[in-house]
């Protein structure tokens, strides 16, 4: 499991969530030829996305449902700001509030903190001079520019060791090869030139800068990882000893770096890109001086835009609202209120608990996680192609899965706070400073988790107010936070057909995260270990590969196709909670309908063609039609249900349908 400390970086990452509803089926399009269409025709032609969003899914309404409730608590708490004693979580809301609100003190201020941090990056006249300048932005904010650390549990063992970070691109391995979109290059280079004049260098400079800036960022390209090696354990979990480590940086001086970073006893790291560290490396020679510290300026202005004034911070917003094909921003009110719930999300989740999750929900969330993975367990103990001793494994396996549900206790704080010490408008605190006194206590508490050993019993996964859910590996567990825990996700009133087809094929799917490929390299304690007879990973291996091209073959309009590669991981997960919760409905037809139903409206979704290609390249979930034909389509059950037959668009001969337990 990765720790990252809340990068200030611009790197952009959109992740994918789940979203799950209920609507009802249109005329226009046949169930037999195109389920997900037929079942969200209408709803996805009433609904439009939210000029402020990116798409539109029943996750993203009961997300900002959510973020709006919390939203008013904050306002309740924050009307009495003053009032709340040192280190509560109302002081910490109340003041932080108060900070992210006052346009007028970030304007007056923020500026002088950030030149404060690239004055000695400006001044530097050589190499070293410039390496103990980006020490002194790392001791003031806990924000590492070029090289940094977090921290992850050993593949084969209980102990934390660092996880080497290396700034990276904004754009990926395949943006950076082929433009995403007309102009987004353009945008970047015009984007980074706006910064760097903000920042003081004149128009000339700033526009020279970015455009070798870019040009360098596309040299790096090549060296990146690809989509697929991202989200590949194997990759990820890449050990490289002190030594090599400290060889791949002979330009930076790779002893000095890691004294910087504080790691000085420390003779293992994980680094899932070698190459990269060292080509970045490559750069850091005399001649690139002039770049490498309009570089580093760029990294701090923009990494500390949102956080800043108003002017810094609408330039970075704006970009980002162009890039995902956002219409809008959202007002200064919101986007404050947003800003402090991200940052005290234990805080806020705390006071979610409290008013949206009862004990009653809880256990029987647990009751249908308890049933789904005995489903999982009959299956494999009545596997025909696994070897008994494999199988054994398997079964074992799934019998120590971790159930967690809800969110955690009152005591239970997360490993790592983001924000600890909120100082407050009267005590000197403004918006900027505290996130650079939080940043440095944040690195703190990352720094004193090495030599530690990793606690696989503590909730680690989402905010109880997040919509979503997760197998993790590290810990073998499942987590259903509460804010899915609600209609259409999961209704106590609703039909045992459709709980199924919500929340219980989110478990089934991430219940089959164990044994599917990237979880079947860990064990039961979440150590990445080979626990497969050879000739079972095999035919393990033979059956999930059918997965990459049956995907292959959904067109996503706009002239793009899902990249069977890349997702299908989730795509065999998927296809596993759908297959044991059509178990679970015991051949009942109403209730497979059911089922099947709220199972495509569960993945309902209207996006930016920005952001759908963004996701297509990048995201290793199938997108929405995709995602629910294709399992459908492999899912016997659904047959029967709804009488497919050969000639109808949902039709798979038996032989191609795609399946592994």
């Amino acid at each position: 499991m990765e720790y990252k400390v809340k990068t200030r970086l611009t790197t952009m990452v959109l992740l994918a969530l789940m979203a799950f509803g209920s609507v009802q089926a249109s005329d226009a399009v046949s169930e037999k030829d195109n389920f997900y269409q037929a079942v969200n025709g209408k709803t996805l032609a009433a609904q439009q996305i939210r000029p402020t969003e990116a798409s539109w899914s029943w996750f993203s309404e009961r997300s900002l449902e959510n973020k709006k409730a919390l939203g008013k608590e904050l306002e309740t708490v924050a009307a009495k700001q003053g009032t709340y004693a040192k280190g509560t979580p109302e002081q910490k809301i109340a003041d932080l509030y108060a900070c992210a609100i006052d346009n007028k003190q970030r304007n007056a201020t923020a500026r002088a903190h950030l030149q404060e941090l690239t004055g000695p990056i400006e001044k530097a006249q050589t190499l070293p001079e410039l390496t103990a300048a980006l020490q002194d932005v790392s001791a003031k904010t806990g924000t590492d520019i070029f090289v940094g650390y977090t921290v992850d549990r050993l593949p084969t063992g209980l102990r934390y060791v660092p996880r080497i970070l290396t700034v990276t691109p904004s754009f990926t391995k395949d943006e950076l090869e082929k433009e995403p979109q007309p102009g987004a290059w353009k945008a970047y280079r015009e984007y980074v030139a706006h910064i760097l004049e903000e920042a003081g260098e004149s128009p000339d400079q700033a526009a020279a800068h970015s455009e070798a800036i870019f040009a360098m960022e596309k040299g790096l390209g090549p060296h990146l990882l690809t989509s697929e090696q991202r989200n590949d354990v194997t990759v990820q979990n890449r050990l490289m000893s002190r030594g090599n480590l400290e060889k791949l940086m002979p330009n930076m001086g790779g002893k000095t770096v890691l004294t910087n970073l504080g790691l000085n006893k420390e003779k293992q790291f994980f680094l899932s890109n070698p190459e990269y560290l060292q080509q970045f490396d490559a750069l850091y020679v005399p001649k690139n001086l002039d770049l490498l510290k309009s570089y580093a300026v760029y990294q701090v202005y923009s990494g500390f835009a949102p956080s800043a004034d108003i002017k810094l911070r609408d330039l970075q917003r704006n970009y980002a609202l162009q890039r995902f094909g956002i219409a809008q921003a959202r007002d200064d009110k919101e986007t404050a209120s947003r800003m402090v719930q991200n940052m005290l999300s234990y805080e806020f989740g705390q006071i979610y608990m409290k008013n949206h999750c009862t004990a009653a929900i809880i256990n029987d969330v647990k009751a249908m996680i308890n049933e789904i993975r005995d489903v999982y367990q009959q299956r494999l103990e009545a596997n025909d192609w696994l070897s008994p001793a494999t199988r054994a494994k398997a079964v074992d396996k799934l019998s120590h899965l971790r159930v967690f549900v809800g969110g955690p206790a009152e005591d239970d704080k997360p490993i790592i706070e983001s924000m600890p010490d909120v100082i407050a408008p009267q005590d000197g605190g403004d918006l900027l400073v505290n996130v650079m006194h939080n940043g440095v206590l944040e690195k703190q508490q990352v720094h004193a988790l090495l030599g530690t050993n990793f606690n696989p019993d503590k909730w680690y996964a989402f905010d109880p107010q997040d919509v979503n859910a997760a197998y993790i590996p590290e810990n073998n567990s499942i987590t259903i936070p509460a804010g899915i825990l609600q209609p259409p996700f999961y209704d106590a009133k609703a039909s045992r057909g459709a709980n199924l087809g919500g929340i219980g094929v989110v478990i089934g799917h991430e219940i089959s995260h164990a044994v599917v490929p990237e979880g079947s390299k860990y064990d039961s304690e979440g150590r990445l270990k080979n626990w497969w007879k050879a000739k079972d990973y095999e035919a393990f291996r033979k059956l999930s590969a059918a997965f990459g091209p049956y995907y292959d073959r959904y067109t996503l309009g706009k002239g793009l196709h899902e990249n069977g590669k890349l997702v299908s991981n989730e795509a065999i997960a998927d296809c596993g909670g759908l297959s044991v919760a059509t178990e679970l409905a015991h051949g009942d037809q109403g209730m497979l309908r059911d089922l099947y139903r709220t199972f495509a409206t569960v993945f309902a979704t209207k996006m930016t063609d920005q952001l759908l290609l963004y996701l297509v390249q990048n995201d290793p979930h199938p997108t929405g039609e995709a995602r629910v034909n294709g399992a459908l389509s492999s899912t016997n059950g659904f047959y029967t249900a709804y009488g497919i037959q050969p000639g109808d668009g949902m039709y798979v001969e038996p032989q191609k349908r795609v399946h592994l337990w």
